[in-house]
């Protein structure tokens, strides 16, 4: 690192001379996107934020062609109070190829003060013009990870106050361009005419009004609400059982954008028999996420008779599906017939809990037609015996 900050430094004060009597362009550097994220026990582990640079006048050289940058913030020591360095920082991503992304960073205490710094790379002329429309060009997005040594269990919420350093005190933020010559690189001083701006906490993308969920036998109606919305693209639906660790992903519901209406949403979902809770993962449409969890827990119990649904969809080409009750516990089995009566397949042939199932059936490899298909269930001292019609359009 430090080689190549020699080598930074010798280019910069080279090109210094060769263009001290140019215009410089000026921009605008902002914190981003600042939030939190959960970890799959929904605790704040984990801090993202993004460094964009967006032109504001190209001096004179047009356009803005980009070279390096050493980029350095102060932030609140509230949000990690008593906090020192035990937590990882990883760059998570960057527009910028990786010739001219920073290498290395780092993250001090002193006196109080918590600080991150982005060493700058050696400069290599990718022709990566800087945009002049708002957001710019995401130069660096960075994840601090708390560690289980740094005694904090989350982030304390506390707003993130990110400042950007100036040319006093040392480290301080610095841009780099290419001059027209496509080889000289110039350092851009500290300067007013340039902007370092820093957003706040990013408020709740979503302001849920309520979330609640209905239970009818096996199928679990969740139904929530918004009082507003800001860049919403949608909700992924994630469904987690009781003696599990793992949240899957039970499927999404679209957003509305941005909108400060009052908007309802609701979800239908089939689990198995057993306990589970559910949550939403709302996200926006710059990948941002934010989690909210049902707060009771959705149990799914037995069926109190047997029973067997007629598939659906039906007429269907090639996939349907079929569920089916058991009250008791025992053997079952599903068996498919053609209109002649001879069997032609077994869709489900177990021993089964008592629970709610749904079995998918794939007819590809059978003709058009008109099938009928049979269930036979046996459990204590109890049999069960239906047969439905189901009809294949090719």
């Amino acid at each position: 690192m430090k080689n190549t900050f020699r080598i930074f430094v010798a280019l910069f004060l080279f090109a210094f001379v060769a263009g001290s009597m140019a215009q410089d362009p000026t921009f605008k550097l902002t914190v981003r996107n600042i939030h939190t994220n959960p970890d799959i026990n929904g605790t704040d582990t984990t801090l993202d934020f993004d460094y964009y640079l967006m032109e504001i006048s190209a001096g004179a050289h047009d356009p803005f062609n980009y070279g390096a940058g050493q980029f350095w913030v102060n932030f609140n020591s509230a949000v990690g109070t008593g906090l020192t360095t035990d937590y990882a920082i990883r760059k998570t991503g960057s527009d910028l190829p990786v010739a001219n992304q920073s290498p290395t960073f780092i993250v001090q205490v002193q006196s109080g003060q918590m600080r991150i710094g982005a060493s700058p790379n050696i400069p290599a002329n990718n022709n990566i013009i800087v945009p002049t429309s708002s957001p710019g060009l995401k130069v660096l997005s960075l994840r601090l990870t708390l560690k289980p040594s740094s005694g904090l269990t989350q982030w304390n919420a506390a707003p993130m106050n990110f400042v950007w350093r100036g040319a006093n005190p040392l480290p301080y933020t610095k841009i780099a361009y290419f001059l027209p010559d496509g080889q000289t690189v110039r350092e851009i001083p500290v300067s007013t005419n340039n902007v370092y701006d820093a957003e706040s906490n990013d408020p709740l993308p979503v302001e849920l009004a309520s979330f609640t969920s209905v239970v009818n036998r096996n199928n679990v109606t969740l139904n929530w609400s918004t009082a507003s919305e800001t860049n919403n693209a949608g909700f992924d639906i994630e469904r987690k059982a009781a003696n599990s660790t793992e949240w899957t992903k039970a499927g999404n519901v679209s957003g509305n954008g941005t909108t400060h209406e009052t908007k309802s949403y609701t979800f239908s979902d089939r689990p198995s028999t057993g306990s589970y809770s559910y949550r939403l993962k709302q996200i926006d449409f710059n990948g941002n996420s934010e989690y909210f969890t049902l707060s009771n827990e959705v149990v799914v119990g037995v069926p109190s008779s047997y029973a067997m649904s007629q598939n659906y969809p039906n007429p269907f080409n090639p996939t349907t599906k079929i569920d089916f009750d058991l009250p008791y516990d025992g053997k079952v089995s599903i068996v498919l017939f053609d209109i002649s009566g001879r069997e032609v397949g077994t869709l489900v042939n177990d021993v089964k809990t008592a629970g709610y199932y749904t079995v998918q059936f794939n007819a590809s490899n059978l003709a058009s037609g008109m099938y009928f298909y049979r269930i036979s269930a046996q459990g204590t001292n109890n049999n069960f015996v239906q047969t439905k019609k189901m009809v294949l359009i090719k």
